[in-house]
């Protein structure tokens, strides 16, 4: 048996079977742990109902494609899998089920044809970390890159997140705030994307993001806000940012997947958009909460 770290429920899914998260281990020899060879998935849910499943499930596709993984379940199969997470952890409930964040982790397993090792758990989302939407968030720009020497395993969520990872050590030695987050800028001094999200500026009515071909994740909370803004009659962009331009900006917000949307109000000490969530990203939140409702209530309506 092992220690579980107090945010996880206590019910994992390993290889086929639900069982209790003291008792789930894999091979010291599974290539997921000796050379970080395989994907990842981070899924929000709440009120019992993974959200945004599809997209999650179809990026996670592309990438077992990429990686050239074989044995990887099916999308309906790998579904199944997160609705019993929340069903045996007892968080499934229409009404009251908590947010939560659902891990899902493919490695190639032992050998390189596999078959893949497949891991499920399910994690409490903090008072912290969710005081984010609304607080927001202080940023710092990382002293490393996370692009990929040159290639687009930065558009896939592989295991080898070092950068990230490391990101998170460095944060905690400058700050103890939980709202912190952690930037990687390009060679030129681009910002890119946060350790754990994708970055938006606001512009006199304009939503910026960098491009996809900067070498950063495509974000499914990204693609939604891109889409809600447009439904909302703003402009959106594309477009390299720099500090400067951050810093000018009329506010700005980052995205993922269990924060959906939050302010970032300061950079590296300097204030962002008056320091305050912005009207824009209040805006995205009650849009991105309404197309959340519907999912649910979709899911439950059959």
């Amino acid at each position: 048996m092992h220690t579980v770290p107090a945010v996880i429920y206590p019910t994992v899914y390993l290889d086929g079977a639900f069982m209790p998260a003291e008792r789930a281990t894999i091979s010291p020899f599974d290539r997921g742990f000796l050379v970080a060879d395989g994907i990842f998935e981070t899924v929000y849910a709440t009120r019992g109902v993974p959200i945004q499943l599809q997209r999650h499930l179809d990026r996670l596709a592309r990438a077992a494609v990429y990686l050239r993984l074989r044995g990887v379940p099916d999308a309906e199969t790998l579904a199944g899998v997160l609705r019993g997470l929340l069903v045996e952890n007892g968080i499934a409930d229409p009404e009251s089920g908590p947010e939560v964040a659902l891990r899902l982790t493919i490695s190639r397993g032992v050998e390189i044809g596999g078959p893949p090792t497949v891991v499920a758990f399910a994690r409490r989302l903090t008072a912290g970390h969710l005081s984010k939407r609304t607080v927001g968030v202080d940023g710092f720009v990382l002293p490393y890159s996370r692009a990929a020497s040159g290639h687009d395993l930065t558009h896939h969520k592989t295991l080898a997140y070092l950068a990230s990872s490391l990101g998170q050590v460095v944060l905690a030695e400058t700050t103890s705030d939980p709202r912190a987050e952690g930037f990687f800028v390009d060679d030129d001094g681009h910002l890119l994307e946060g350790a754990s999200s994708n970055l938006f500026l606001v512009e006199g009515g304009r939503v910026v993001t960098p491009p996809i071909s900067a070498g950063i994740l495509p974000g499914t909370s990204r693609a939604e806000v891109l889409v809600l803004a447009a439904a909302i009659g703003l402009e959106t962009a594309e477009e390299p940012i720099t500090r400067a331009r951050l810093a000018a900006a009329d506010e700005a917000f980052i995205t993922s997947s269990t924060l959906r949307v939050a302010p970032l109000v300061s950079l590296d000490g300097v204030t962002v958009g008056g320091g305050v969530r912005g009207p824009v990203a209040e805006r995205l939140q009650v849009a991105f909460q309404a197309e959340i409702d519907d999912e649910v209530a979709r899911w439950y309506a059959g």
